[in-house]
């Protein structure tokens, strides 16, 4: 008998509950109907969306103006501007493995050919590592070695680069490279080209 009677507990229970998460549902699904209800009752007498939602959420209280802070900013003109955080470099479109990949290989061809043409946004993004090359090369140390053997992909081109680097750009102190802007785009694409060079 004891074992019947929990059955019969435990199976009211779990009724119990079942009908909590019916009702539950059953509330969610009626508030998001009365929103769209007031939603379309907003629109069809002209409101917008946006000031019939701060009636119905934000309570009215009056308070006393509070004297206008350095940091307000004014969203309402037509003139706002996003502020640049983290858009320091060019993203070239591509997760952080394969961009830095990419600007390898370009920089390897550029030091190999001296000159390759390729858009305008990956030779302005490559040009600071070109640079940064030629200028551990002037350095000439085992430290800058090292650095450019972990970078370009070619080791003989590292050899040649910290030869021919310091007498070709002794007297220079920076700006190794030139990127110019090519007269037809790219076929197929219509991408903007340039040529980058060394100078």
């Amino acid at each position: 008998m004891e074992t019947a009677y929990s059955y019969l507990d435990r199976s009211e229970v779990h009724n119990e509950r079942r009908w909590t998460v019916k009702s539950s549902r059953i509330t969610t699904i009626l508030s998001v109907a009365v929103a769209c209800v007031l939603g379309l009752a907003a629109l069809s007498f002209g409101l917008q969306s946006n000031e019939l939602g701060m009636r119905i959420m934000v309570p009215t209280v009056n308070v006393a103006p509070a004297a206008p802070s350095v940091m307000t900013r004014t969203i309402e003109s037509d003139t706002a501007v996003n502020m640049r955080h983290q858009s320091g470099f060019k993203r070239l479109g591509r997760p952080q493995d394969q961009r830095k990949a990419l600007i390898r290989g370009l920089v390897t061809e550029v030091l190999r050919h001296g000159r390759i043409t390729t858009t305008t946004t990956r030779a302005k993004a490559i040009r600071r590592y070109v640079d940064k090359m030629i200028t551990l090369a002037k350095r000439g140390d085992l430290h800058a070695r090292r650095q450019a053997y972990a970078f370009i992909y070619d080791k003989e081109l590292v050899k040649n680069l910290f030869i021919e680097a310091p007498k070709r750009y002794g007297d220079r102190p920076g700006g190794y490279t030139r990127v110019k802007k090519e007269l037809l785009p790219r076929r197929g694409d219509n991408a903007e080209l340039s040529y980058i060079e060394l100078v």
